[in-house]
């Protein structure tokens, strides 16, 4: 009785032989994210009653995702434990420290910039490296670039706020709205009867005293004055043409900044062209360069200038080499288990390799090798051994691909990514002799 009960047991363990313990796959994608970024862990393991994912989440099941987001880089470790053997897999979610671009108004212009009432006109703006944009008045949040009608009833001037969490700048332009012509429409009858008895010749006009003859050269020079006087009050007026700064470094912008009155066309050369009467225009000249800004109307032109100086960066002075002491070297890993020449039983399902932890280390690498008999060569010869990067802790398992004669080693990396020395092959075997009896 006791035989057929020993028999039915043995039977039964042939046919449902005890699953073996093997992390199936532990990954992340994706690998690299961007500060406030989310990765998913994708695990499977099979044969393990205790499952744990490290740091911050704890027990899982044995196959499973989940959402993660880390503040700065970092290793999850998955351990994996049954019936007395543990194992371990490592992946790494990589937070990337991305730069942000700097804050440039590159435009911020009006089209056209003069109308008559009841006319609109066009905004256009362009701005950069931001994250809040504004036009005042009425108009409020806007896009980064954009365009927009505007039919202002009086002459306005429009401020573009650009912001970003480090930095705030700000440009202008200006619609101007002619006034309403003066015609007989729109005078008063008191006031165009006025102006026509002003404009009546007397038929006998009183004489005029005169000081000065008209062969007086004094009485010309007054009169060749006051006649440049008019034509000059006639001209445009520019009330500023500036620069901020005005001395900028090779690579680096400034920003043009100016005001005109009483002109129908404005232009700065070089490069830039037509403008409105006020406004602001980036600039990021490679050399230093002198801007002629032009105001033009009916009666002539008036100009104005500025030179933005670039500066060429200056050679640092040679100093003397300065020996810094180069930093410690990582040590090498100890070894610990499989010792080395070590023969495993043929019924061995994986192996845990382990190792001394090393001070100052970061992560460790192992290379595991197997013997090809065929070619009568190690696998790392041809550069297909395996390696294992990134871990953590001080073990690693796994299981062989084939019950053959194998080796590894170990190595240690630092924060700074510098790497140990690496440790001498430790070999270990299977009895095959066991398998066959």
């Amino acid at each position: 009785m006791i035989g057929t009960i020993l028999s039915i047991a043995i039977a039964l363990k042939v046919l449902f032989p005890a699953a073996i313990l093997e992390i199936n796959n532990f990954n992340a994608g994706p690998e690299i994210i961007e500060p406030g970024g989310s990765s998913v862990l994708n695990w499977g393991v099979s044969g393990a009653e205790n499952i744990t994912i490290e740091p911050g989440i704890g027990p899982v099941s044995s196959n499973g995702s989940l959402s993660v987001s880390p503040s700065e880089t970092t290793t999850y470790k998955l351990t994996a434990a049954g019936k007395g053997k543990e194992k371990i897999a490592s992946c790494t979610v990589t937070v990337s420290e991305g730069s942000q671009e700097p804050l440039i108004i590159s435009s911020f212009d009006a089209t056209p910039d003069s109308i008559k009432p009841g006319e609109s006109a066009i905004l256009n703006w362009h701005v950069t490296g931001v994250s809040n944009v504004t036009i005042e008045p009425d108009i409020g949040a806007a896009g980064h670039t954009g365009t927009l009608n505007v039919a202002p009833a009086s002459t306005t001037t429009y401020k573009l706020t650009a912001s970003n969490d480090d930095k705030e700048d700000a440009a202008y332009c200006t619609v101007a709205v002619e006034e309403n012509p003066v015609s007989p429409e729109n005078v008063p009858p008191s006031e165009l009867s006025s102006a026509e008895e002003s404009l009546t010749p007397d038929e006998n006009p009183a004489p005029q005293d005169n000081p000065a003859s008209e062969g007086d050269p004094t009485s010309q020079d007054n009169s060749a004055s006051q006649a440049d006087q008019a034509s000059q009050k006639s001209l445009p007026s520019i009330g500023s043409f500036n620069a901020n700064p005005d001395a900028i470094g090779k690579g680096e912008s400034s920003n043009l900044i100016w005001s005109v009155s009483e002109a129908s066309q404005v232009s700065i050369e070089p490069e830039i062209g037509t403008v409105g009467l006020t406004g602001s225009q980036r600039i990021f000249p490679g050399e230093t360069t002198t801007y002629t800004l032009t105001a033009t109307n009916e009666f002539g032109s008036v100009d104005a200038t500025k030179v933005i100086f670039v500066q060429e960066p200056s050679a640092p002075a040679p100093k003397e080499p300065v020996s810094t002491p180069s930093p410690a070297p990582i040590s090498t890993p100890e070894q610990f288990s499989p010792a080395d020449g070590t023969v495993f039983d043929n019924f061995t399902s994986g192996i845990t390799l382990e190792w001394k932890a090393v001070p100052g280390a970061a992560s460790y690498t192992v290379e595991i090798d197997e013997y090809d008999s065929g070619s009568g060569l190690w696998l790392s010869d041809s550069a297909r051994s395996r390696m294992e990067s990134g871990i953590t802790a001080t073990s690693y398992s796994f299981e062989p691909a084939v019950k053959s004669p194998g080796r590894w080693r170990v190595w240690a990396a630092g924060s700074d990514g510098q790497e140990s020395e690496k440790s001498g092959w430790w070999d270990f075997n299977y009895n095959v002799e066991s398998s066959q009896a």
